[in-house]
């Protein structure tokens, strides 16, 4: 989630990037405060961001022409008066500033269309605000907003309005008269209740309320009937009303570190729902009813309670990822194999014994991770994954590893970490895609010549295993960059031997990795 408001930031910040870098090309952008007073008509596009400025001149006042200023990344505590006189404004950047209050002649900037203000410490905002009857976005995240004027329900033309990270315990019940309102974000906040006026919002898309100590929601939640996004993720809800199955277009529902003891039967009248997180909840068993949401591309049902999956799973022909990490699954159903779609499947940290053979069926799949199980073998079906590139199964029982990986021509990374491995098929020299290879505290003695053809592998670790002499084999290994020797008792009285072997490794660890050997 914190990904997700980075994401924001970054938009937001490359915007203001492009439209200046746009504008200049015209002549019209300046990024020197003297050389935009020589001719203060004339200036359309001023950037100030980065320049350390505790104040702004009152001669700002001047550009009156002036449309887009950028004033992000400075020292500025407060605005001067002279704000006010910049009547042509359409775009405000105020980021990373250190304002405490907003001057209340902000209500004559008429034609600002967006106003950005995070990252400052707004405690309130002025009831002027609610004079600008062109703002389309407001931005306050990482603010110390306690409460909002009631004149903000009077932004008729407002599409966006992010609050996240404030500390705001209640809402107006102006808000509720932000019709043309898209976008609205109150996570990380202290809302301990479902604000019913933002029922109201007939045209709301996307509704964030992450993190605000939710308990209940209330049934006015079905009235958004344009929500395509709905976060309710890390909050104490124990269910969900029933109305939430009425919000046929929404495609992403978010309910990660809730108290959800049942799969909420609402969810399965979701059908154009693509996108659902049930991260760390207390459930135990799936619906078959789950076979309904044809449009899911992405499940996570990690941190849960599960020990089986119903057959149904396989009905979800869209599905691309598929997360189940830290579950009590001890099988499979034989219709995983149906997902045809899938492109990532994390089953680590579960008590899986054994795989169904029907995993070879996942031809479009690029990543799996198995492990933290109790997998003693693998299936050969398992050689016929073509598309994939990443395969994790350190922390199991293995003792084998099947000549099948052969035909895994694509993969990347192959860690094989903390099993029981005695030696390495000859077949694993066909990986020429192969770039780390971890290998670490098996029951290695020797490697087979073959290992020695990777020429794209980079990393390579073999710590904890038996070697009683530096297995040549590595010499051969080209574009090695990392080599890992840690927990190798006969490998230490060779160390100056292995590093001429080797010039052209950059770190060789011997120890732990705050006593590494560099060249």
């Amino acid at each position: 989630m914190n990904q997700r408001k980075r994401w924001i930031v970054c938009v937001v910040l490359c915007f203001f990037c492009k439209l200046y870098g746009e504008d200049r090309k015209d002549n019209k952008g300046y990024r020197n405060f003297n050389d935009a007073l020589k001719k203060p008509m004339d200036v359309r596009v001023l950037d100030l961001s980065h320049n350390q400025l505790t104040v702004l001149p009152k001669e700002i006042g001047r550009l009156q022409n002036l449309e887009e200023l950028d004033l992000s990344d400075n020292q500025l505590a407060t605005l001067p008066n002279e704000i006010g006189t910049l009547r042509k404004l359409r775009k405000l950047n105020l980021i990373e500033n250190q304002l405490k209050s907003l001057p209340k002649e902000i209500e004559k900037l008429q034609n600002l269309g967006w106003l950005y203000l995070m990252h400052n410490r707004l405690a309130t905002l002025p009831s002027e605000i609610g004079a600008l009857q062109n703002l389309k976005g407001l931005y306050l995240f990482h603010n110390q907003l306690t409460v909002l004027p009631q004149e903000i329900g009077r932004l008729q033309k407002l599409e966006e309005l992010n609050l996240f990270h404030n500390q705001l315990a209640t809402l107006p019940q102006e808000i509720g008269q932000l019709q043309n309102l898209k976008e609205l974000d109150l996570s990380y906040n202290q809302l301990t209740t479902f604000p019913k006026e933002i029922g109201k919002l007939r045209k709301l898309e996307y509704l964030f309320l992450e993190t605000t100590q939710l308990t209940v929601l209330p049934q006015e939640i079905g009235t958004l009937q344009n929500l395509k996004g709905l976060d309710l993720g890390d909050n104490q809800l124990t269910v969900l009303p029933q109305e939430i199955g009425q919000l046929q277009r929404l495609k992403l529902l978010y309910l990660f570190n809730n108290r959800l003891t049942t799969f909420p039967q609402e969810i399965v009248e979701l059908q154009n729902l693509n996108n659902l997180n049930l991260f760390n909840n207390r459930l135990t068993t799936l619906p078959q009813e789950i076979g309904q949401l044809q449009k899911l591309e992405d499940l996570d049902l990690s941190g849960n309670r599960f020990t089986a999956f119903p057959q149904e799973i396989g009905t979800l022909q869209n599905l691309k990822r598929l997360y189940l990490f830290n579950n009590r699954l001890t099988t499979l159903p034989q219709e995983i194999g149906q997902l045809q779609n899938l492109e990532q499947l994390d089953l680590r940290y579960n008590q899986l014994t054994v795989l169904p053979n029907e995993i070879g069926q996942l031809q479009n799949l690029e990543y799996l991770n198995l492990s933290n199980n109790q997998l003693t073998t693998l299936p050969q079906e398992i050689g016929q994954l073509q598309n994939l590139k990443r395969l994790y199964l350190s922390d199991n029982r293995l003792t084998t590893l099947s000549e099948e990986i052969a035909g895994l021509q694509n993969l990347q990374d192959l860690n094989l970490s903390n099993n029981q491995l005695a030696a390495l098929p000859k077949e694993i020299g066909t990986l020429q895609k192969l770039r780390r290879l971890y290998l670490s505290h098996n029951r290695l003695t020797t490697l087979p010549k073959e290992i020695g053809t990777l020429e794209k592998l980079e990393e390579l670790d073999l710590s904890g295993n038996p070697f009683t002499t530096f297995p040549q084999e590595v010499v051969g290994l080209k574009h090695l960059k990392i080599l890992k020797l840690k927990d190798i008792p006969a490998l230490l009285s060779e160390k100056e031997k292995i590093r001429k072997l080797l010039p052209g490794v950059k770190i060789i660890y011997f120890q732990s990795e705050d006593t590494f050997v560099e060249f």
